[in-house]
């Protein structure tokens, strides 16, 4: 199990943006390309352009599993914390607690803190504001990964709850946004979730689509079978162009 998770946790933190997935594997795709539009200028006056944040690395190996270098504890308040190191070359934390975000964060070999941001869930699309660091602390780069979504995530989530009648915490699902996506030039919202799709009686692995510009609907299908040979995809609504 712990193996498990650590091949989790590496895929998690090797990458940036993600992608459409299982709704129970919500890991992004370590091959996409961070757009440079995400990028915005370093304020001065507004964030904390230097952090002295470390990672316990004597505390760490002291209690960590050998086998798959991983150390899972839980803080008082309930908050649950899982430690990682990578080949002795960084070391990595996935913080999660009852909330449908969790955070990250990536620690250079001396231990200092090297970047960290949030996602939906362990694995899905990067909310807010992404921060990276050099090897003395100071801050380098600062990514807005809301910005290029108009219809911002806080619509997404009411249209979960209110058109899909699904539970955020309770229901099995994953959310993911793309810059781009094949057969669409602009930002998109996908939605994917094990259930039905509203009225339609026959469930199976739904996947939504947005415009993550405008909000409008652009597709519905519903998979079936386990992936491979046998597995069928009906298309219950799509945008015509």
């Amino acid at each position: 199990m712990k193996k498990i998770t650590l091949i989790l946790l590496s895929l998690i933190i090797s990458s940036c943006h993600s992608q459409d997935k299982d709704p129970n594997k919500n890991t992004p795709s370590k091959d996409i390309r961070k757009p440079k539009s995400l990028e915005i200028p370093v304020n001065q006056k507004t964030m904390e352009t230097f952090t002295n944040e470390k990672f316990d690395i004597e505390n760490y190996f002291k209690h960590y599993d050998k086998i798959s270098r991983t150390y899972e504890h839980e803080s008082s308040n309930g908050t649950k914390i899982l430690e990682a190191d990578f080949d002795d070359s960084y070391y990595a934390t996935l913080i999660t607690k009852n909330s449908l975000f969790a955070t990250h964060k990536e620690y250079y070999k001396n231990g200092l803190l090297k970047s960290k941001w949030e996602t939906f869930g362990e694995g899905g699309f990067i909310k807010g504001l992404r921060y990276e660091y050099d090897s003395k602390g100071k801050l380098i780069k600062v990514e807005d990964w809301d910005k290029p979504y108009k219809f911002t995530w806080e619509q997404v989530k009411k249209y979960i709850e209110q058109d899909l009648k699904l539970d955020l915490l309770k229901d099995k699902l994953g959310v993911g946004n793309n810059l781009e996506y094949p057969g669409y030039s602009f930002p998109t919202w996908s939605i994917n979730y094990m259930g039905k799709y509203k009225e339609d009686p026959k469930g199976g692995l739904i996947r939504i689509m947005l415009n993550g510009t405008t909000g409008e609907l652009l597709l519905v299908e519903r998979q079936l079978g386990k992936g491979g040979d046998g597995t069928t995809v009906d298309i219950l609504y799509k945008k015509k162009n």
